[in-house]
């Protein structure tokens, strides 16, 4: 196992999770969830979730449409961006506060990995990650299970500024975005 020097742990995850998921998901992620549990790093941008709690509450915002169908939740960023992998295309990402997603990589190895070496040079360009450190600064450390939610949405007007992002619920503030914008296919 790779050591996440920034990992900040949030809780243990329950064996039964681990169970339910083994091999569903890549094994480097339940080795991650073995050895960390669920919790932060890359600087607090990457949050490891509960697959199964953000199914149940956002399965229906996920939009997987193409290939098998299947979009298993794994991550979150701290921009209210959902993470998931789906086995017929690798680790995607769905930024809800851009309306796309972003392939991450076709094998989750890769993008850990790049996550680790390049940091937010990678977060950058594959996450469009530049504004969080300065939202760190000005509006302080996210909570485990919050994000910064610009306000209001880009998609209904908002500007992409650091004053404009507030701390809000992330499974809330994904909900809010699908409401509000719709499902983003792929």
């Amino acid at each position: 196992m790779v050591e996440i020097a920034d990992f900040v742990a949030h809780a243990p995850v329950p064996a039964e999770i681990i169970e339910e998921y083994r091999g569903r998901v890549p094994d480097e992620l339940v080795e991650i969830w073995e050895q960390y549990g669920y919790g932060t790093f890359a600087e607090g941008f990457l949050r490891v979730i509960d697959p199964k709690l953000y199914e149940a509450e956002v399965g229906d915002c996920i939009g997987k449409t193409q290939g098998d169908g299947i979009a298993i939740p794994i991550m979150v960023t701290g921009l209210g961006d959902l993470i998931t992998w789906e086995p017929s295309l690798g680790v995607v990402g769905i930024l809800y506060r851009e309306g796309r997603i972003a392939g991450l990589g076709t094998k989750f190895r890769t993008f850990f990995m790049l996550t680790l070496m390049d940091g937010a040079a990678h977060l950058s360009r594959t996450l469009n990650w530049d504004l969080f450190p300065e939202a760190v600064a000005a509006h302080g450390e996210l909570p485990y299970d919050q994000s910064f939610i610009f306000v209001p949405l880009l998609s209904l007007g908002g500007q992409a500024k650091v004053e404009n992002l507030r701390k809000r619920e992330t499974i809330a503030s994904i909900q809010v975005a699908v409401d509000l914008q719709g499902v983003i296919g792929h």
